[in-house]
């Protein structure tokens, strides 16, 4: 026959109002066959139910642990983990202690090593809860006198439902417990201890009643002399002292498992109870007998009990197991349907209508049993896919952020790649220094758990992010890694091109907008242009560093032209003058292709592309193009006069948004010069080992200008007083414990070069060979147009267009020309008319 039978996990408030009650204030009946909670029916409860003449009873079916969890980094914790006392947990969850250095604390935890004044973040349990019931139950007994409202030093009871501090966060459910805890660093919280091992969360260490520390994890894996481990010892503990009421009719309220004498005896156990009424007269026989033969199914030794390990819950020991006899004194309806069990196959039997058989199955059940087996088959397979990669897999590390150094770091990472035994999969995405620092810091769908392993900026992070990280515990490094200039460059036909910067920050601003302005000429006295001719401004889109360094200098040397402050993405003016282009190429393209224009680049990026640049002064007065101050070194000179006048602060973790290195002293400096920064978490020890593992061996490569990556790329590398600076930032990141770091064979080491730690330069793939080839070719081709073009050049070229009538003698003229000159040549003529050839 068709049975039906429903549960809602609804917290054991709701479960227990709504079992004692119809409806709110009605006592008189329940809404539900049973109830179900991890604590006893409350007193109050209780006593209104019996008030109506009804009678509940408590029937216990399992016993479980309430953890405490947390989300204080492992290196802050120690190889000791953390541990709290009663009374300091009552203050903590009180709201008494508010940080984590509290002098209370570090009585337990002196090698607790967090940030001065670090917040702790307390989560707790909304609407009725039973773990909120065992944790404040257990602060009643073992600490009232701590475990007090702050400020008035009422006490805040021992329930499920109590009156939080306003600076706690509520969270429902279990899985909004994990998620805060998991979600928010220095959070503190409790769940159901099973909960907190599923999702392998930080666990806090108790005392209990025997003076050990352990966590719940530690309880429920000890054994003691009578077979039970720390839960279970708990549940015995009770019945040894008579604390199980002899009638199940009883008031249990004051029922606990805290506090059990015992070497591994776990202080906060809690015993599940099944809420049932004594009085079954009005029920159906078929419902009767299907709630008894559930209950029979739940507290059976060969059946449910062995079914609670599963859930990381305990049997309850057998001498609470009162089910058989509680039964008997049940008022029940004059029929009660037998439902029976079927473990085993039983012949004509089985077919009862009243047998409920482990033989019959449905679809769902055999597709359920199916995917299991799959998963064990395929857990299996991935077993043995790590044992081939020598136990290591795949290594993964993603970044994100400017696009200056992309083929620095593409190369970077495809040596490494190259070079390592291991299998790694190293990216880069390019998208603008502020795209980066977004994905760095993450975003409430997040989290605020970073989209990448590293950012980086040619600026860096500004301060809204950085007080966001802060907020949330979090702490970044900033590393520069390498320095390059910013230019300014554009096309004037003809024109060299001087300006100081209030000049720049009046035609970046909109207020001077065509060449012939009387500013420009008197800066540039020699330059012809044509009458009211429009400058065309060109500028990034989203946020560029380049354009945090244009407007970062501006608003430093001319504030008083430039109103849009210091900004990496500007209100630029909405008028037909400016032009907003995407990414480095793009202020390229439009540069080269849009005569009268300006724009700024990364220098290198203008060099490459020969455009004409814009001569500006720096703070010793000297005017000069971005090209003739790298020949100088004065790109590098902005670095060293940024650690001799203390710009780069000595903490790498401090909010560095302030810092640039704009118009710095020094005759040959440049007055734009950029750094580029990593960006990097200091707290690694959440991170993958070996994802942990080749970033920290990216940011070594980097740092160090590996394989003089930074000048092959058009870069300066740092000078030698910054480098050092940050290579101390950089070892101050803390990685996992028992992380192995990559290390380098650059000279043959025999086996150890082997080892699956090392990256090899002795490694090669053949698209490295193939490249050098090619590079190689490439010289040679060079050198042959070279001499081309000592030889009076490669070719002089005329083009013309126009009437159709000479165009036999104009090509006749042309070839004899060609023919008999000693220099290439090479002379066209389009016949298509003469209002063409006007045009």
């Amino acid at each position: 026959r068709e049975l039906r039978m429903t549960y809602r996990a609804v917290g054991s408030g709701t479960g227990q109002k709504e079992f004692s009650q119809l409806a709110s204030g009605n006592f008189a009946s329940s809404l539900t066959a049973f109830g179900s909670g991890d604590i006893p029916m409350p007193q109050d409860q209780y006593n209104s139910i019996n008030a109506t003449g009804r009678e509940m009873l408590h029937v216990p079916f399992c016993l479980g642990a309430i953890g405490i969890f947390h989300a204080i980094p492992a290196a802050e914790v120690g190889v000791d983990g953390l541990k709290l006392s009663p009374c300091v947990l009552a203050m903590i969850f009180s709201r008494q202690i508010t940080t984590w250095d509290d002098v209370a604390i570090k009585v337990d935890n002196p090698n607790l090593s967090v940030p001065a004044g670090t917040p702790i973040k307390v989560g707790h349990r909304t609407l009725g809860s039973s773990s909120t019931g065992g944790l404040t139950g257990y602060l009643t007994a073992k600490c009232p006198a701590n475990w007090t409202m702050p400020g008035t030093g009422v006490a805040m009871g021992s329930s499920g439902d109590i009156t939080w501090p306003p600076s706690t966060t509520g969270v429902y459910g279990s899985p909004g417990m994990q998620d805060f805890i998991l979600g928010n660093k220095y959070a503190i919280g409790y769940l159901d201890a099973g909960h907190g091992h599923q999702r392998s969360i930080a666990e806090a260490m108790l005392k209990n009643e025997d003076g050990n520390w352990l966590t719940s994890l530690a309880a429920m894996a000890s054994i003691d002399a009578n077979g039970n481990n720390g839960v279970a010892a708990a549940g015995k503990a009770a019945v040894d002292a008579s604390v199980i009421p002899a009638s199940a009719k009883a008031d249990w309220s004051a029922v606990n498992l805290y506090s059990k004498a015992g070497p591994s005896t776990w202080p906060i156990v809690l015993i599940s109870y099944l809420y049932l009424n004594n009085n079954w007269a009005s029920m159906s026989p078929d419902k009767a007998g299907l709630l008894k033969v559930f209950v029979d199914y739940v507290v059976d030794s060969n059946m449910g009990q062995p079914m609670l390990k599963e859930f990381s819950f305990d049997p309850i020991p057998t001498a609470m197991n009162k089910w058989a006899s509680i039964y008997v004194d049940i008022t029940k309806p004059a029929t009660v349907t037998a439902f029976t069990f079927e473990p085993a196959t039983a012949a004509w039997t089985g077919q009862g209508d009243d047998v409920i058989s482990a033989q019959r199955s449905d679809y769902n059940r055999w597709k359920l049993e199916e995917v299991s087996v799959a998963l064990v088959s395929v857990t299996s397979r991935l077993v043995g896919l790590e044992s081939s990669l020598n136990d290591y897999g795949i290594v993964p590390l993603h970044g994100s952020g400017t696009t200056n150094p992309k083929t620095m770091f593409a190369k970077t990472m495809k040596n490494m790649q190259h070079e390592a035994r291991v299998p790694m999969l190293l990216t880069y995405r390019s998208v603008g220094s502020g795209t980066g620092m977004v994905e760095f810091v993450g975003d409430a769908a997040s989290g605020f758990k970073s989209y990448n392993h590293f950012g980086s900026g040619d600026i860096p992070m500004d301060k809204a992010k950085y007080d966001v990280m802060a907020a949330k515990g979090e702490t970044m490094v900033h590393l520069p890694f390498c320095m390059g200039p910013i230019g300014i460059f554009h096309h004037v036909p003809g024109a060299l091109l001087t300006m100081d910067a209030c000049l720049l920050a009046k035609i970046f601003g909109g207020l001077i907008t065509t060449w012939d302005h009387a500013d420009i000429k008197a800066q540039n006295p020699g330059l012809m242009v044509p009458a009211g001719q429009p400058i065309k401004v060109g500028h990034r889109t989203l946020g560029s560093s380049s354009t945090g360094g244009l407007a970062g200098y501006l608003a430093k040397t001319c504030p008083a032209s430039w109103s849009f402050g210091d900004c990496s993405l500007c209100p630029w003016p909405k008028t037909a003058g400016f032009t907003a282009v995407q990414g480095t190429p793009g202020m390229q393209a439009y540069i080269k292709d849009t005569s009268f224009s300006i724009g700024y680049l990364d220098a290198g990026q203008g060099h490459d592309f020969n455009l004409r640049e814009v001569s500006i002064p720096n703070k010793n007065g000297k005017f000069r193009t971005s090209f003739q101050s790298m020949a100088l070194g004065g790109v590098a000179q902005a670095g060293a006069e940024a650690v001799t006048t203390g710009t780069f602060p000595t903490d790498a973790s401090a909010d560095w948004s302030a810092v640039n290195v704009y118009n710095m002293p020094g005759d040959p400096t440049w007055p734009i010069v950029l750094v580029s920064y990593l960006y990097v978490k200091k707290d690694q020890t959440a991170t993958n080992p070996k994802t942990a593992a080749a970033l920290k061996a990216f940011i070594l490569r980097i740092l160090n200008n590996h394989a003089g990556v930074v000048e092959e790329f058009g870069f300066t590398a740092p000078p030698t007083s910054v480098k050092t600076q940050t290579l101390a930032a950089a070892a101050t990141i803390v990685y996992p414990t028992g992380m192995t770091s990559f290390v380098e064979e650059d000279e043959t080491n025999p086996i150890g070069g082997m080892a699956t730690n090392v990256i090899s330069s002795k490694r090669i793939a053949f698209d490295d060979y193939q490249h050098d080839i090619m590079a190689a070719q490439i010289l040679t081709l060079q050198a042959t147009v070279s001499g081309l073009t000592g030889n009076g050049g490669i070719t002089t070229q005329v083009h013309g267009s126009g009437t159709t009538n000479p165009k036999n003698w104009f090509a006749k003229a042309m070839r004899f020309m060609e023919d008999r000159s000693r220099m290439p040549m090479v002379l066209t003529y389009r016949a298509v008319g003469s209002g063409t050839g006007q045009q």
